[in-house]
């Protein structure tokens, strides 16, 4: 059944944070223990289990890795593990946009767990750098198309790049990195990454 396109849920709708506190708890972190290891401070932590910020997409990759659950385990608990013939279809508007911190995503396969690839369609709307929240990094690698506008990529060790619609970057995801709107209207991004290592000295991506 499609979703009403008209709604945008946040991960508040979602209640991840409530999904990241229950992690936390399975593992028996504290909340001191968890900020250490993923380098994301304690009171952006405590506010995204209480649910009053929204968490980035880069953070839930890094919580993923801390908490040894796939990024789905966030979004459906029901999802079903990787395996020999399983295959995952994502219909047109039946994943519901989420609003995160640094853009709209609508992330693909929910249905699947343990996935090494994560693929999401992104809505960039950020006409600045200091407007993303500045660059972040992850483990592993990523892969971004350009579906529709106009984007400018910014990373260390590059200047700034602008991608056009069809234009594409395969790139090391441990290389801080941001996205950002480069023409009037936003711009519309397939983002693969794969996620690779420990969340161990990971650049904090502010949420």
């Amino acid at each position: 059944m499609a979703t009403d396109p008209s709604r945008k849920p946040n991960f508040e709708d979602l209640k991840v944070g409530a999904q990241v506190k229950a992690f936390r708890k399975a593992k028996k972190y504290s909340l001191s223990e968890l900020a250490r290891i993923t380098s994301i401070s304690e009171a952006t932590l405590s506010r995204v289990e209480n649910e009053q910020t929204p968490v980035s997409a880069h953070n839930l990759y890094i919580l993923s890795q801390a908490l040894d659950v796939d990024i789905t385990a966030f979004f459906e608990a029901a999802a079903q593990p990787m395996r020999t013939g399983v295959r995952s279809i994502s219909r047109a508007g039946e994943q519901p946009p989420i609003e995160t911190a640094r853009y709209v995503a609508e992330v693909l396969s929910t249905d699947l767990a343990n996935k090494k690839m994560h693929p999401a369609v992104n809505t960039v709307t950020k006409k600045s750098l200091e407007e993303a929240g500045g660059l972040a990094s992850h483990a592993g690698e990523e892969f971004l198309y350009v579906l529709e506008g106009q984007l400018v990529f910014y990373t260390d060790f590059y200047s700034p790049t602008l991608l056009n619609e069809g234009d594409s970057i395969y790139f090391d995801g441990s290389m801080a990195h941001a996205y950002v709107a480069g023409g009037d209207c936003p711009a519309k991004i397939l983002v693969v990454t794969n996620i690779d290592g420990k969340s161990e000295g990971f650049i904090n991506e502010h949420s």
